[in-house]
């Protein structure tokens, strides 16, 4: 008989247990409901009105507003890290630390610097608990055919990545104390970079805080290099009333375009030439793909971790996996800190890097 998991979820907000984009499960205390291995047997959140309605849709009564009381009534064996990213280290040092806890899945960005991300990774190491980062585009069944399909030749050598993103945030509702759009937003498509083109060798930006009143970049573009030789191109900002994104991997013979999260091929085909001279040129036609069965991101994520604890499984997305997205991140702060010079890796400086912006008077609170 396999073994049940307890589980508690810390931070009964958006991506704990109100998120539904689908009608998958979409949200971290869903996923743990559609699981036959876990029990959903606590909450904790600071405010009152969200832990009571998250308690009440899941039949949850052990409800706390104190992390380290949870972990001393409730026992868990697997806590869920939904706060804020400032919070992050602090509570998984925390989770580690607690005696009955095997595993524990904390929402990216892993955490607001590389020491701290260090401290994480450490603390787990230490206590014997596995950590498991929820870039949850890596179990997505568009994004594994993506990945796939560049892995098989489909758009021959990868050449370049190109991917943008404006205005992910809800306008005008966008508020950040301590995270910008590349900790929010972009750590997804530095993470999805990082699964297919590899490390990165050298990566050079900018951070602008240029229209927005809180202390954080509202735009902010990178280009680098990866070890494989490819290289990187990335733009985005909060300075948009409308939400655009999009992902291309640029090949040799090919291009695989992510557009509303779902994956489009186009391959080249020869179209015109010259009979005298000889010249041949080719376009890029649209192939005809079959589309993979959409899956939980969640519940996929849930069910490796469980596999992993059973001891015949592994994790795509651990805590190492989590810092390299967060080095790159910090790589955009320390480039626009020095001048935007090419910053190489692996980075030496582990500190914060929007607060090295906002000592530089880069970054400046304007709120009345």
């Amino acid at each position: 008989m396999s073994s049940s998991f307890r589980v508690a979820i810390v931070g009964t907000g958006r991506v704990g247990y109100q998120f539904s984009f689908s009608d998958l499960p979409d949200n971290h205390a869903e996923a743990v409901v559609a699981n036959p291995r876990t029990q959903l047997v606590a909450g904790v959140n600071r405010g009152r009105e969200k832990l009571d309605a998250f308690g009440q849709r899941f039949s949850v009564d052990a409800l706390f507003h104190d992390l380290g009381q949870m972990l001393d009534e409730v026992g868990p064996d697997i806590c869920v890290i939904a706060t804020h990213p400032e919070l992050h280290a602090q509570m998984v040092v925390e989770c580690a630390a607690a005696a009955t806890v095997k595993a524990i899945i904390c929402e990216k960005p892993m955490a607001l610097s590389l020491k701290e991300c260090d401290t994480m990774i450490e603390a787990c190491a230490t206590h014997g608990v596995l950590l498991q980062i929820n870039h949850n585009r890596r179990w997505h069944a568009e994004w594994q055919l993506a990945d796939s399909l560049l892995r098989d030749g489909a758009i021959g050598e990868l050449n370049h990545i190109y991917c943008y993103m404006d205005g992910c945030k809800p306008h005008p509702s966008w508020r950040s104390q301590n995270e910008g759009p590349l900790l929010h937003d972009y750590t997804h498509y530095f993470d999805l970079m990082d699964l297919y083109a590899g490390p990165v060798n050298w990566l050079c930006g900018t951070a602008q805080q240029r229209v927005q009143p809180w202390a954080v970049e509202d735009f902010a573009s990178a280009m680098m290099q990866f070890s494989s030789g490819a290289t990187g191109l990335i733009c985005g900002t909060e300075m948009t009333v409308y939400t655009d994104h999009a992902f291309e991997l640029r090949g040799s013979t090919g291009v695989i375009r992510m557009s509303g999260e779902k994956v489009q091929l186009f391959q080249a085909q020869q179209n015109w030439h010259e009979p005298d001279s000889g010249f041949q040129w080719s376009a890029l036609q649209r192939s005809a793909l079959e589309r993979p069965t959409p899956v939980s991101t969640y519940v996929e994520a849930l069910s490796e971790l469980i596999e992993t604890l059973d001891g015949h499984g592994t994790m795509r997305s651990d805590g190492a996996v989590g810092r390299r997205s967060m080095e790159m991140v910090s790589a955009v702060y320390q480039s626009q800190a020095t001048g935007n010079v090419p910053i190489r890796f692996p980075l030496l400086n582990t500190e914060n890097g929007i607060q090295t912006l906002r000592d530089l008077g880069q970054f400046v609170d304007r709120k009345e």
